[in-house]
């Protein structure tokens, strides 16, 4: 790039001051356009309004307002397309304004974007990477929360549509892949124990609240090496009952995965019907038929009084045939 020269006096000191460029040998003022003309181009330093958008973009941020923050961090981005916090952020505050539909969608855009992040992320020093990670958690926890609820609600209220639970299923996985994700690049550029742990017993519970809409092998092989790995930092922690979908009937009887009723029932499955053959058979049917039932009637009250008192009445000859009625975590058979 050609030097700037003043026209007046020919000095080579020109400083930007107010928006114009000035000699400060002899005084003379230039506008942008007058100095592109001395020496071709110029380049304009844009530190002050990047830094403006960066204020504007973590105002709305606070705020919650998430056009504005998508607006500021989008034209941020484009000033500084290696901003971290820019290429999270407009993605994450896009994907905060989609519809239902879309959700599977942009559970995978904030996925994307985590690898933005680490690419961005990566030559930079331990404290830049510490502070990256800091900020980008709890978004991506509070975002994954809220597609996976938002996507049961759905489920729950249309359960009876063909296609809805499938179409559940694969929104809850795109939302456990945010966690997935976050995972991979905290352990690689967080430093501090505590932020790995606490994403980890996060990311186990999560699986567990939304179990139902989880192949129960990948369920339990992720929740083992989580808890594994979380023990080796936190010896105390014990990992809760996986809620892994079983049970369907009973679970929309009593209301829950985790309750005596269901508890007794499991046990039954588990170490009665499971050890032979045909009750292998059963359960292989009963899994089969039973999710559609539950879509179609379990929301009904004549659907649960119908089977509450042969499940209570099943329940209680089982406790009194000694199955026990206390919390229990699933076998693998």
């Amino acid at each position: 790039m050609n030097a700037l020269i003043c026209e007046m006096c020919g000095s080579h000191n020109l400083i930007k001051k107010d928006g114009l460029y000035v000699c400060e040998h002899c005084g003379t003022k230039y506008t942008v356009e007058e100095a592109r003309k001395l020496m071709g181009t110029v380049k304009i330093d844009k530190t002050e309004e990047n830094q403006n958008l960066l204020i504007l973009a973590r105002r709305a941020r606070e705020e919650g307002n998430s056009e504005n923050a998508e607006k500021y961090y989008g034209m941020l981005l484009q000033a500084n397309p290696n901003s971290w916090e820019a290429a999270f952020f407009q993605v994450y505050y896009r994907a905060m304004q989609c519809k239902v539909g879309q959700i599977g969608y942009y559970a995978d855009a904030v996925g994307n974007a985590l690898e933005t992040v680490a690419a961005l992320i990566d030559k930079a020093d331990q404290a830049e990477k510490n502070t990256a990670i800091k900020t980008i958690t709890v978004p991506c926890v509070e975002i994954a929360e809220l597609f996976a609820s938002v996507a049961t609600d759905h489920y729950n209220k249309h359960m009876s549509v063909n296609g809805v639970f499938e179409e559940c299923v694969q929104t809850n996985v795109n939302a456990s892949l945010i966690l997935g994700k976050l995972e991979i690049v905290v352990k690689e550029y967080c430093d501090d124990k505590n932020v790995i742990v606490a994403l980890q017993k996060h990311y186990v519970s999560h699986l567990n609240a939304h179990g139902k809409f989880f192949n129960k092998e990948y369920l339990n092989k992720t929740i083992t090496r989580l808890s594994n790995e979380i023990r080796q930092v936190d010896a105390s922690y014990a990992a809760p009952t996986v809620s892994n979908g079983g049970c369907y009937v009973a679970t929309a009887v009593y209301g829950t995965y985790d309750c005596p009723q269901v508890w007794t029932l499991r046990r039954f499955r588990d170490y009665t019907l499971a050890s032979t053959w045909y009750g292998r058979l059963f359960i292989r049917t009963y899994y089969a038929v039973s999710p559609t039932l539950v879509r179609w009637f379990g929301h009904t009250n004549w659907f649960k009084s119908f089977w509450k008192v042969r499940l209570d009445k099943m329940v209680n000859n089982l406790q009194e045939n000694g199955v026990e009625s206390t919390p229990y975590q699933d076998k693998v058979w």
